[in-house]
């Protein structure tokens, strides 16, 4: 999957966020900027992101477990196609505090967000807490 992100992206992200940096809203500050024009948030590039490899279904992940060593390497602007490739870094056993409580783990994927250039944009690893079946 893909998606191409749009100025009504960059607009209604300023407004949930709350993010009004002139990069994103000033049109003429941008072009001025080292970036020639508006960009995309790059926290909305990660949501738009997740929601390119998400299962929304019911399965065995559990929650979102954090993100580590995130870059934003160029700048996506308004028209830009995103893409994601997503691979299995590590696998990690996580303790159970209690008997009764259940066995789960942590995933550890990295992240490639590219262009429509293939040309990267983010790299970031994201860490996933994952139910494990009868203790593997």
């Amino acid at each position: 999957p893909r998606r191409t992100m749009t100025e009504a992206d960059i607009v209604n992200f300023a407004c949930l966020s709350g993010d009004h940096f002139y990069a994103h809203m000033d049109k003429i500050a941008a072009a001025e900027s080292i970036f020639g024009e508006r960009v995309v948030h790059g926290y909305f590039v990660l949501s738009a992101a997740a929601g390119l490899f998400v299962d929304a279904g019911v399965g065995p992940v559990i929650a979102n477990y954090g993100l580590e060593n995130l870059r934003f390497i160029e700048p996506v602007k308004p028209g830009d196609t995103i893409q994601v490739r997503l691979t299995c870094k590590r696998k990690t056993l996580k303790k159970q505090r209690s008997t009764e409580e259940k066995p789960t783990g942590v995933v550890e994927w990295a992240v490639e967000v590219f262009n429509q250039h293939q040309t990267p944009v983010a790299l970031y690893s994201i860490l996933t807490l994952v139910a494990r079946q009868h203790g593997d």
